[in-house]
Formats: C-alpha cells, sequence, structure tokens
C-alpha cells in the first residue's frame, strides 16, 4: 500500500466535503431558490441582483475543485471565492471565520491531495529543478 494514500483520501474527504458545501450553496443561488430573507439582508449590496452569476461561479469551482485532473484549477477559483467571501462579510461588519476556515481546509486538502501543487513553497524547490519556471522559460542559468 502506497504510503501517501491516506493522506490522498483524506484531502478528497475535505474537497467532497468543501465541493458539496459548495455545490449546495451555488444551486440555490444559480437556480433562485435563496431564501426571501436572505436576499433582503444582501439588498444594500450589488451582490442580491447577481446572485445566479455568483452561483454559477461557485458551482462550476466546486466541480473544479473535486475532479483530480481540474484540482489546481479547482483551487486556484475556490481560493479567490473564498477570499471574495471573506472581503464582503468584511465590509459588512459581519463575522468572517466560517469561509476562512473553508479557505484554510481547501489549501489543507490540496496539500494532502497533491503536495506537489504546493512545491513551490519549499525552499530550493525552483532552484535548477526540470520543473521550476526558469527552465520551462528556457533560462540559460
Amino acid at each position: 500500500m502506497n504510503p501517501h494514500r491516506g493522506s490522498r483520501i483524506a484531502g478528497l474527504v475535505l474537497h467532497l466535503l468543501i465541493g458539496g458545501l459548495m455545490i449546495f450553496a451555488g444551486s440555490m443561488k444559480a437556480l433562485g431558490l435563496v431564501p426571501e430573507e436572505a436576499k433582503q439582508e444582501m439588498a444594500g449590496s450589488a451582490i442580491a441582483d447577481n446572485l445566479v452569476l455568483i452561483g454559477t461561479g461557485e458551482l462550476a469551482s466546486a466541480i473544479l475543485l473535486i475532479v483530480p485532473r481540474t484540482l489546481s484549477l479547482g483551487v486556484l477559483l475556490t481560493s479567490g471565492f473564498w477570499g471574495g467571501a471573506i472581503c464582503m462579510h468584511l465590509s459588512q461588519g459581519d463575522s468572517y471565520v466560517m469561509q476562512s476556515a473553508l479557505l484554510a481546509l481547501t489549501w489543507v486538502g490540496a496539500w494532502l491531495r497533491c503536495p506537489a501543487l504546493l512545491s513551490s513553497f519549499r525552499s530550493g524547490a525552483s532552484s535548477g529543478t526540470a520543473n521550476s519556471p526558469a527552465s520551462v522559460v528556457g533560462d540559460p542559468s
């Protein structure tokens, strides 16, 4: 048995939970099923007018996060989604702890599923390795 299999499964489970939450919430927005009291809370912002667009982006991000082949794009888009949610809550004076936790769990899941996704953060990872940006561009150094 591969020693990294357990961590990959744990990361996938995290992403399935986060993706499931996003699919549920995104579907509610995209299909116009957001409760009326929630819409009234958002009435002062432009979000209420763009719920279908936001929900569609949330759905796409969640699906890309779950599918192994599109993991890196899913992590990028999901991070942007959570960042936007954090900024929105900050601007309204609301708590943003849940969105911050989900952002952190998105990255923990990414690290567990595919540590190479974060390899550029390791010291010496970009110095002369075959996958470094310099070697891809063709830097003669």
